[in-house]
């Protein structure tokens, strides 16, 4: 039996911090080695350091555990391999592994910080990796075909999180095929739906009810994907009567079906977080996108029908577009009422097309990952300077909420502007020094 301890690395800032929730990839490998008579903890840094720099300290779980593996999207994958660099230091003979979207593109990478990068889905792998098994220094994941023989995810492993879990993460389904430019779902999951049976989905739910939760956040790209299935799970959570509310994130097409929309709403759903991207028929396109810009105002309205509220998910920053096209986004934000609205600066993921294509351009300037999070410029548009693009992202977090809007987004949004100012001082002195050279 090992001892181990997996690690969320934090990023350095999160403009979501709102919604501290853990990724769940770790959760089912955690899951997985408990089952196999494995002790695991799981240490989730948006809620518990597991280094502290200042002192040069590591978690005592890390310190104690035979195994630790890191799980890092590429905006906290510099943190992880500062972490794996402090266990190097202080534990040496502990066991090393990494896995998740970033190192799954850059293996050889974290190969310099770690013994084990696993690429892909793990689940299938991990048991075999932690028992020295299998020792290769890259190891190929394999996608879990039948969604349904993984465990529900244990909640209990995460180290002073799961009692003060504001939402409980939930997941129906893995890979997407629709191909979006800057996304990198489809390079880890594939570009084929797989699905959880209703049955298991609902199971899960009734578990975490019983346990005392009340309200969940499905983590699935495209939520109701398999709307027939998606109308089961609704009819089914009708019947037992479960009272719970939770919110997804979805495409525009959920709203092109009208039973499933009610259903939703009546089984609990408070919010749907639409991947709205852009207003622009160009920008859309560009993306890659599939979708339209009626679909989008269809898809607003037909929500907002069946009395559930609209989160809106912007993405800035693509070839074609300038200052005109940030502006009128805000305005198409006010015009259609939505409730809260997310604006990211377009950035690009390795493994993506969009980090290939702008890679072979010479157009990614900076690779310090750690800027690599939606709130950073990291490559030169097309039609602006990457100042003009920085600042306008911040206008658009301020333009849209302002004092009209509810006083507690109003008052989370400038606390959150005001830190990134805080924290991005030099990286704002970069771009200016860009904008010079243009």
């Amino acid at each position: 039996m090992s001892k181990v301890v997996i690690v969320e690395p934090r990023g350095v800032f999160n403009a979501y911090s709102y919604f501290k929730l853990p990724l769940l990839g770790p959760i089912y490998l955690g899951t997985i080695l408990k089952n196999k008579g494995h002790k695991v903890k799981i240490i989730t840094e948006n809620y518990t350091p597991a280094y502290d720099e200042k002192r040069d300290r590591l978690h005592p779980a890390i310190l104690d555990a035979n195994v630790v593996g890191i799980s890092s999207m590429t905006s906290t994958v510099n943190r992880g391999y500062q972490i794996a660099q402090a266990i190097r230091r202080q534990r040496p003979n502990i066991k090393l592994l990494m896995g998740g979207p970033h190192v799954t593109f850059l293996a050889q990478e974290a190969t310099e910080y770690v013994d084990t990068v696993i690429t892909g889905e793990a689940e299938h792998r991990i048991v075999d990796v932690v028992e020295g098994k299998i020792t290769d220094k890259i190891v190929n994941g394999e996608p879990v075909e039948n969604l349904d023989s993984l465990p529900i995810p244990d909640l209990s492993l995460l180290e002073k999180m799961d009692s003060n879990l504001r939402f409980v993460p939930i997941s129906t389904s893995r890979g997407c095929p629709y191909d979006c430019i800057f996304c990198s779902v489809t390079k880890m999951f594939g570009r084929k739906y797989r699905f959880r049976s209703p049955e298991a989905i609902v199971d899960e739910i009734g578990y975490r009810i019983r346990s005392g939760y009340r309200k969940f956040f499905f983590y699935d790209d495209n939520f109701a994907a398999n709307q027939e299935g998606t109308k089961v799970m609704m009819e089914s959570l009708l019947r037992k009567d479960y009272r719970f509310t939770w919110s997804a994130e979805t495409r525009v097409d959920v709203a092109k079906d009208d039973e499933l929309l009610k259903l939703m709403s009546q089984a609990g759903c408070l919010c749907l977080f639409l991947g709205l991207e852009s207003v622009s028929p160009e920008t859309l396109l560009s993306y890659n996108k599939r979708q339209t810009v009626d679909d989008i105002r269809n898809s607003i309205k037909r929500v907002k029908a069946n009395n559930m509220r609209v989160h809106g998910m912007f993405v800035l920053g693509s070839d074609e577009d300038d200052s005109q096209t940030v502006q009128h986004t805000v305005d198409f934000c006010h015009k259609y009422d939505l409730d809260t609205a997310q604006f990211s600066i377009l950035f690009p993921i390795p493994g993506t097309r969009l980090y290939d294509i702008l890679e072979s351009e010479g157009r990614i300037f900076t690779k310090d990952w750690s800027l690599y999070d939606g709130t950073h410029v990291v490559f030169k548009p097309k039609k602006m300077r990457p100042l003009e693009l920085q600042r306008l992202y911040i206008w658009a977090w301020k333009s849209f909420y302002s004092l009209g809007n509810n006083i507690k987004t109003f008052i989370a949004s400038r606390y959150l502007l005001n830190r990134w100012r805080r924290l991005n001082g030099k990286f704002l002195g970069y771009l200016r020094g860009l904008g010079k050279a243009y």
